[in-house]
């Protein structure tokens, strides 16, 4: 557990700096451009997230448990998946380049914008060794190497801002950075130790992964879609400038979403662990994993939704005075973001990937839904409320409508009321 809280630390820590500088200059480009560009800006990032995560595969949960499970077999594992990953975003980055050159009711900067961002699908295959620093814990690397290829991003970023560059040079900050976190990621776990050959890849086993993970990819598209398709909705139902200000605040929201993931990173080892060994062991350590996410997404949204539109006028300026409300109320988001992260990696590691994946199909069908109805009459606003809603209803909800995750659902109904139970833990010191 040593390991896993100093891994757990390093992540935190590069997430804490990325913050102060990603975010820092993201509100002063969010400043510079006004909400109409910030808007056109997002709106073409978001088109390209919705894409982003059918090039991942949904593999990481899969290819970590078998890496823990398998060591022998690590060459062939990460090697197979850097190869489906490059295949899917090839195949991603086309249906893209076909829907900016076909118009779909992009404008000419809206197409030039997508062509550039869609590089940005080759990511995932760039950064597959990164998955074997996080079963070694050795997130020390991954962070060094994420944070200097930060600096330099922000760098180019400031003198952007002071050239008054163009919407399209920001754009190529982003694939620049992806290409020098690749090439550092690959080089740090080669001195790590990490050896690999390119004739490692395999068919069969390129078969076996996508046969257990895709029903994660499918649930990585939904998750896309209730994530990003409020901005591709609000572009079309509103215009680009609510999608500027729904947008800031979006990001004073979503920072904090890297916590549970680095939390489930660095856990992951002890629960299949305990799972191996006693199974009232590994129920009890579920129990107090669903807790600590829950509680640690209460301790962001409670001070932040309490201080959402000073927090905003102080960041962004009057300009995106709307985000005020739109913060306060999306914030709540993060809840069941983290307790449906940690869920997530239960599923993975009970071979419940379908079930993971109609749940998310039905959040995503609820997002749009509630979209359609919310944001003609609220706008932004509505859009927040359509993302907690539906983020609640497949995070958390939906687990009870399927025996085998029933006891999980009670575990997370335990986890959301640790504000209430919180005392339980103290008492036990």
């Amino acid at each position: 557990m040593r390991s896993a809280a100093h891994n757990f630390g390093w992540l935190v820590g590069e997430k804490a700096v990325r913050f102060a500088f990603g975010v820092g200059v993201g509100i002063w480009l969010a400043r510079h451009l006004g909400p109409v560009r910030l808007g056109t800006l997002g709106y073409c990032t978001a088109l390209v997230t919705l894409f982003g995560f059918a090039p991942s595969l949904g593999l990481d949960a899969v290819v970590k448990r078998d890496l823990l499970q398998m060591p022998d077999r690590t060459s062939e594992l990460l090697v197979s998946s850097f190869v489906l990953r490059i295949c899917a975003g090839m195949a991603s980055y086309g249906i893209l380049l076909i829907l900016a050159f076909g118009g779909w009711g992009l404008t000419e900067e809206e197409a030039r914008l997508l062509i550039i961002f869609s590089l940005m699908l080759f990511q995932p295959g760039l950064l597959v060794p990164d998955l074997w620093l996080q079963v070694q814990l050795r997130a020390k690397l991954s962070v060094i190497v994420q944070l200097l290829v930060l600096a330099i991003g922000s760098a180019l970023r400031v003198w952007l801002i002071l050239d008054d560059a163009s919407l399209a040079a920001f754009a190529w900050v982003a694939v620049v950075e992806m290409m020098l976190c690749g090439v550092g990621i690959f080089t740090v776990s080669r001195w790590s130790g990490l050896s690999v050959s390119r004739s490692a890849a395999r068919f069969v086993t390129m078969k076996r992964l996508l046969a257990e993970a895709w029903p994660l990819m499918f649930a990585s598209f939904a998750i896309g879609v209730y994530m990003k398709i409020d901005e591709v909705m609000l572009r079309q139902l509103a215009g680009p400038a609510v999608v500027g200000i729904y947008s800031a605040a979006v990001k004073l929201s979503e920072i904090w979403y890297f916590l549970p993931v680095a939390l489930g990173a660095s856990v992951l080892p002890a629960l299949l662990r305990a799972r191996a060994s006693d199974e009232a062991v590994y129920a009890h350590r579920q129990q107090q994993y669903y807790d600590i996410s829950a509680a640690a997404a209460y301790i962001l949204s409670v001070p932040i939704a309490l201080v959402a539109p000073k927090l905003i006028n102080l960041t962004y300026g009057l300009d995106y005075a709307a985000a005020g409300p739109i913060l306060a109320v999306h914030i709540w988001s993060s809840v069941f973001v983290f307790i449906g992260v940690a869920r997530g990696q239960w599923l993975v590691n009970e071979g419940l990937q379908k079930f993971y994946l109609a749940a998310t199909l039905a959040g995503a069908g609820a997002n749009v839904m509630l979209n359609l109805v919310l944001i003609p009459r609220l706008g932004g606003l509505g859009a927040a409320w359509a993302t907690v809603l539906s983020y609640a209803f497949a995070a958390w909800i939906a687990s009870y409508l399927h025996p085998a995750v029933r006891a999980t659902a009670r575990m997370q109904t335990l986890a959301l009321l640790i504000p209430f139970r919180g005392w339980s833990y103290l008492r036990r010191r």
